[in-house]
């Protein structure tokens, strides 16, 4: 998801949100209710989905950056052909 991908989805968000809210307070609707749940629990699983994807993009640039260490560490053992 690009920078304005997140952007686009949380101004979205927001005015889903708000806008529930807001017709919420005007009406006693139990759909409305469940609407407004349900947009918490797609907020809060897409967060969690956020931070998962950072985690594992860390986890994999550390990876990375340890084998190519490992790597330059046993550059000196390079394979020696005998003749």
């Amino acid at each position: 998801m690009t920078a304005m991908d997140k952007k686009a989805y949380y101004l979205w968000y927001q005015f889903l949100s708000g806008k529930l809210m807001e017709w919420n307070d005007k009406s006693k609707n139990n759909d409305l209710k469940n609407a407004m749940k349900a947009t918490q629990e797609i907020g809060l699983h897409v967060a969690g989905l956020h931070r998962e994807v950072e985690m594992l993009k860390k986890q994999v640039a550390l990876e990375k950056h340890l084998r190519l260490k490992v790597e330059k560490d046993l550059s000196h053992f390079k394979e020696i052909k005998h003749l």
